[in-house]
């Protein structure tokens, strides 16, 4: 289960309870290319070691793959999460180590779960003031094509009560 997270990059990064981050939300914050991929990280050689060497020294593992489900993803610990940043992206990685020691300093207050529900309710309300907008838009847009297409068969009326007078007019000038 996925108690927090954390804004990178305008992406919602994942931070389980025992505090792995999920790298296939970095991944997305990063742009998603398919070149960054975590599974293309992982299994690198170099990756391999630092993961080895990283459970050696934690006694711990510090990956787990999630499959389906809410929490599904890759997660790492977050020493594995910074080589995976430095990985895709220099920038990317400061832009990592910045935000996330400061979540684990706990200068970044983590978003409760209340307040995710009271962003969740706020996000549902606008979407449905925007659906509410566009649904006025096309009914406004069902009106004025009806409106509009009155008006053009009554312009082809007049149109066409003409074109026999002009024809007539350019038969006889010959």
């Amino acid at each position: 289960m996925t108690n927090n997270y954390v804004l990178l990059c305008g992406q919602k990064v994942r931070i389980n309870e025992d505090g792995l981050i999920c790298l296939t939300d970095m991944w997305k914050a990063s742009g998603g290319r398919s070149k960054h991929q975590a599974g293309k990280f992982i299994v690198n050689d170099s990756t391999r070691g630092f993961i080895k060497s990283l459970e050696a020294n934690t006694g711990y593992p510090v990956l787990k793959t999630v499959k389906g489900g809410k929490a599904s993803g890759t997660w790492a610990n977050k020493l594995l999460a910074y080589k995976y940043a430095g990985w895709i992206d220099p920038d990317f990685e400061v832009g990592v180590y910045t935000i996330l020691d400061q979540y684990f300093s706990g200068n970044l207050q983590a978003v409760s779960p209340l307040e995710r529900m009271n962003d969740l309710v706020v996000r549902d309300r606008i979407s449905k003031a925007k659906g509410t907008e566009a649904g006025k838009s096309l009914n406004a847009r069902k009106q004025e094509k009806l409106e509009l297409a009155i008006e053009a068969e009554e312009l082809l009326k007049e149109f066409q009560l003409m074109l026999p007078l002009n024809l007539k007019l350019v038969i006889k000038g010959r």
